[in-house]
């Protein structure tokens, strides 16, 4: 009884040990390439996702390869620009298993595994580096870099240089050092083209600024002289009113002397004023209730201050003793 379970033990193991060498399965992300007694061909790449069959043992070998994007880096390359000035560089290459076609088929021709075509493919990237050795120093950094073109450059040269089964994807570069001295030569190359724009600037905004100050002076020349025209045409019509003015006024000159007063009378009195003042002298005396000499002639100061009656303005406010407002 104890026989007959060891037989059937090994007759479970047996099957199984045969099922798993009959099986294989790939990945959603891998393809594998199945070698019939160590020969493949394009019938031999298989895409499909699940588990697959195949001869047991030796007859068939699958090798799977992953499809998904691998990254290469580069060392720290030290390269000479175009300028003379020594630079690290560090860059990147994303590549992958060029699954389509007989891409398989020629990766596995060219590189048996994953690993061995990322050591073949890091001396191919390191000479494609070199590029940045056609450009100077202020090509890789500055707003006006042309690292875009750099980085393109090199990826072209990994799609003539990689053989076939590898797609290369993208490249770029991801450090860049300078050395001790070549950073202090950078820096005063730098500070250098940093005054030359800082004059080129002052210089510019020095000529606007002139421009600006030499029209503003231009525009206020013609202000002034309209201003100055305006002003003497409204002089010349002020005199020719002032002499029309004066020469109806010398036909009655006692007439002009009590328009006058009212005038003066009229201003002094246009707000709430309160005026404490001797109505003897000219124009006040013109608020005197009292009678005028005559019923045709016009009021006049009380006897004996009529002369300050001829006096100017001035010594007529300086008559008044108080006023308040």
């Amino acid at each position: 009884m104890k026989k007959a379970a060891a037989i059937i033990i090994g007759l479970a193991i047996l099957f199984v040990l045969l099922l798993f060498s009959m099986t294989y399965s790939v990945g959603f992300n891998q393809v594998a390439l199945k070698s019939h007694f160590g020969k493949v061909d394009s019938s031999s790449i298989v895409r499909d996702p699940g588990l697959h069959f195949r001869w047991p043992f030796f007859a068939d070998s699958v090798t799977t390869y992953d499809t998904r994007v691998q990254l290469l880096k580069s060392g720290q390359e030290n390269l000479q620009t175009a300028d003379g000035l020594q630079v690290v560089i560090q860059a990147f290459l994303l590549w992958r298993l060029d699954s389509e076609g007989d891409g398989p088929l020629e990766f596995y021709q060219s590189y048996p595994e994953m690993s061995d075509a990322s050591g073949a493919l890091i001396t191919q990237f390191r000479d494609a580096v070199s590029v940045v050795s056609e450009y100077e120093f202020s090509d890789l950094l500055g707003e006006g870099n042309k690292l875009n073109e750099i980085e393109s450059k090199i990826l072209a040269r990994m799609e003539t240089a990689i053989s076939s089964g590898v797609k290369p994807v993208s490249a770029g570069i991801s450090r860049i050092l300078l050395r001790e001295k070549v950073t202090q030569e950078v820096i005063n190359g730098m500070q250098a083209r940093r005054n030359t724009l800082a004059e080129n600037e002052r210089a510019r905004g020095e000529a606007e600024a002139e421009r600006i100050r030499s029209e503003a002076t231009t525009i206020t020349d013609k202000i002034y002289a309209f201003a100055e025209q305006r002003a003497q045409e409204i002089r010349t019509r002020a005199d020719e009113r002032s002499a029309r003015y004066l020469e109806e006024m010398s036909q009655d000159e006692e007439l002009a002397v009590f328009l006058i007063w009212l005038d003066t009378l009229q201003k002094a009195l246009s707000r709430n004023t309160t005026v404490i003042i001797d109505t003897d002298f000219a124009p006040w005396h013109l608020m005197k209730p009292e009678s005028p000499e005559g019923n045709l002639s016009i009021p006049k100061p009380r006897a004996g201050t009529s002369g300050k009656t001829k006096t100017s303005n001035a010594s007529e406010s300086d008559s008044a003793s108080k006023q308040g407002s």
